[in-house]
């Protein structure tokens, strides 16, 4: 779906990121984990056009990606239609003069689709993300952060993107709400086939929801490993640290001991 090869960003002479490279199937999930400010975002920034970027190759499925410009400069992702992106703060992201149902159907403007049409796409996202139509007619602050969050969930789907990225969409919640929006996000993955590139620093939603991992750390690449094999087989210090402190932290399960552990 996506590949991406050396990608660097430089801001007044600032190096943000430095050489990251990671290639994600169709359909499958990247979560992108780090400390603050080891460049997450920034990532997500370049890679949808917010912030130049230099890169030896880039490619998005279906075709070879266009839009280029001089010095190997990268733009965002060739058309509107194909990727998305949901993101953290919920009620920030969505526009207070408008209705949830109306900034849903914003999604679905690269679509082109009449008012019938943009309707009927508007329902059918509401219920992708089970969220209520009544609530349709609500504004951004009469709705709770969860169900905000929902509408945003839905504003990207309406488009029927390929590829949907996601920053920190959970933080903002609490535990119960977050278990249900995640559920809900598997589910339409599993329905529709999006890719999903996910920023998070929680690694207990990463072993349950990554196929792949990509460990940033001061703006350089630390590890892009298989879920698996990432808590199996850290490929650093710096990552069994991570999950060391989330083991801490509650987030992730103790790991077993194992028999030679057990013996000392």
């Amino acid at each position: 779906m996506l590949s991406v090869d050396r990608l660097s960003i430089t801001i007044s002479k600032n190096t943000i990121l430095e050489e990251v490279s990671f290639s994600i199937p169709e359909g499958a999930t990247l979560c992108i984990a780090g400390e603050s400010g080891s460049g997450k975002s920034s990532l997500l920034k370049a890679l949808n056009g917010l912030i130049p970027a230099r890169f030896e190759k880039l490619s998005f499925h279906p075709r070879t990606c266009p839009a280029i410009t001089h010095k190997g400069r990268w733009r965002g992702p060739p058309g509107l239609q194909h990727s998305r992106w949901v993101m953290q703060d919920p009620i920030a992201a969505l526009n207070p003069r408008l209705s949830l149902g109306a900034s849903i159907g914003e999604g679905a403007y690269s679509k082109r689709l009449s008012g019938s049409e943009q309707d009927k796409a508007v329902a059918a996202a509401l219920d992708d993300v089970e969220l209520p139509h009544a609530l349709a007619t609500r504004r951004p602050t009469e709705v709770s952060l969860g169900q905000a969050q929902r509408a945003c969930l839905a504003r990207a789907l309406v488009a029927q993107p390929d590829l949907i990225f996601f920053d920190e969409p959970l933080s903002a919640l609490d535990a119960i709400v977050q278990k249900q929006i995640a559920a809900t996000m598997k589910r339409i993955q599993a329905r529709y086939g999006n890719t999903f590139v996910i920023v998070t620093h929680d690694l207990g939603f990463t072993a349950a929801f990554a196929d792949q991992i990509l460990v940033l750390r001061n703006g350089r690449m630390e590890a892009c490993q298989p879920a698996k094999m990432f808590f199996e087989r850290p490929a650093s210090r710096y990552c069994r640290d991570l999950i060391e402190a989330a083991r801490d932290l509650g987030s992730l399960p103790q790991a077993p001991l194992m028999a030679d552990e057990g013996r000392q």
